[in-house]
């Protein structure tokens, strides 16, 4: 028996939840349990469903709570989202690296370019769910720096050589008129970037991208004739 599931996230890759709590700075949670702890702490906002609010001071006393209840709640909201950020960032960056899940329980996994995230948004920390549009990719795992990913990214027999990762920036580039002027200038640019942003992986050859992408970039030459 192995620890490895056929199915699923290098053996390594941690939990979205879990990963945030291993990588994002102490200081952030450290701020977001006082933020925390301060909005448990206020006092509940008097109700008054069964009797008359005869006394002003009263009022005005359940008021204030009702404003430092409101404050704290916009105090946490705040913190959350910025770590959230934070976190993004650091997926954007290539600084971590994730997978997902399309379709669960039977769908495939797939290594999350760092361009998509983007486009990503995380909408559910605890069930490691990320969306863009109508789309959600599940059960997000995030795999340590340096570590070993173990994925297949797209290039037979290479399974380090990430051209599924190349085509989707490359789609990218397309979609923000980045694209240089011909293919061959197009392939060195995006293994250029392919080092910056995967620095651990091997990258394909300028050539092995050129013949990949040539259908891709025939297409787009007809859109834009």
């Amino acid at each position: 028996m192995t620890d490895q599931k056929p199915f699923g996230p290098p053996t390594d890759a941690l939990p979205l939840e879990q990963a945030m709590r291993e990588f994002l700075p102490a200081e952030m949670w450290e701020e977001h349990a006082r933020a925390t702890e301060a909005r448990k702490s206020l006092p509940k906002r008097p109700t008054y469903l069964s009797s008359y609010i005869s006394d002003w001071d009263e009022a005005k006393a359940a008021n204030r709570v009702a404003n430092r209840s409101r404050s704290a709640r916009a105090e946490l909201h705040r913190v959350w989202n910025r770590m959230l950020a934070a976190m993004k960032a650091k997926l954007e960056a290539g600084e971590l690296t994730a997978f997902g899940q399309e379709n669960p329980p039977f769908g495939p996994w797939h290594a999350i370019p760092a361009p998509a995230w983007r486009q990503l948004r995380i909408t559910n920390v605890r069930k490691g769910q990320a969306t863009v549009g109508a789309n959600i990719v599940h059960d997000i795992h995030i795999l340590p720096p340096d570590a070993d990913d173990h994925m297949p990214t797209g290039t037979p027999g290479r399974p380090k050589k990430g051209i599924d990762i190349i085509r989707a920036e490359f789609q990218r580039r397309v979609d923000a008129g980045e694209l240089a002027g011909s293919l061959a200038a197009e392939s060195r640019a995006l293994a250029d970037w392919y080092r910056q942003t995967w620095p651990r992986r091997d990258c394909p050859t300028p050539k092995t991208i050129e013949n990949n992408l040539r259908g891709d970039w025939r297409a787009v030459s007809r859109r834009t004739a």
